[in-house]
């Protein structure tokens, strides 16, 4: 896998391929896995199922959707911007991202997707679909970074990610107030 993703990196991509990449991104990500997520959290909720008020849990649905597409959609502008890629791995950034988000975090896209699909499980089931959503997008997702990516990271920017790794922390924000 880690070959696959090294043969991209030297390449310069047009407009096109870049939006198709994210399209495709978009599709997957935001809609159909997501889907699967509600659909196996389905079946966790009818024997374990946790429901509150009705408007308390739109308005944390809806905070939670609006606060993970935030984090997905700042990353994915960073990574175009800054790093001239993509998120998907056929498009990469050509340049170690440090800034933006990735100043919190190594991952703000998984970060965002993780509360992205937790509000989304929330909204259309319960809290429990929501948690369940939630901890499969952590599980593959960080599964995904430490085994794939960031592998994949240290062969393309050698000492520069390796510091990187050892001064921002994986998932969890770090804010820094001066």
């Amino acid at each position: 896998m880690i070959k696959i993703i090294l043969r991209f990196h030297n390449k310069r991509y047009s407009t096109l391929y870049k939006c198709l990449s994210l399209s495709f991104g978009v599709l997957f990500f935001l809609v159909i896995l997501p889907l699967f997520f509600i659909w196996i959290g389905s079946f966790v909720d009818k024997y374990f199922s946790i429901n509150g008020s009705g408007i308390i849990k739109f308005l944390i649905s809806i905070l939670s959707i609006i606060t993970g597409l935030f984090f997905l959609f700042w990353a994915t502008y960073t990574q175009l911007m800054i790093g001239k890629g993509t998120p998907a791995p056929n498009a990469p950034t050509q340049k170690l991202i440090v800034n933006g988000p990735y100043k919190l975090m190594r991952n703000p896209i998984e970060f965002g997707a993780i509360i992205y699909y937790f509000g989304l499980g929330t909204i259309t089931f319960s809290y429990s679909v929501g948690f369940v959503c939630f901890l499969l997008g952590l599980a593959i997702g960080s599964s995904y970074h430490k085994f794939v990516e960031e592998k994949e990271l240290e062969r393309r920017f050698g000492e520069d990610y390796i510091k990187y790794r050892q001064n921002v922390p994986f998932l969890i924000p770090r804010i820094k107030m001066k």
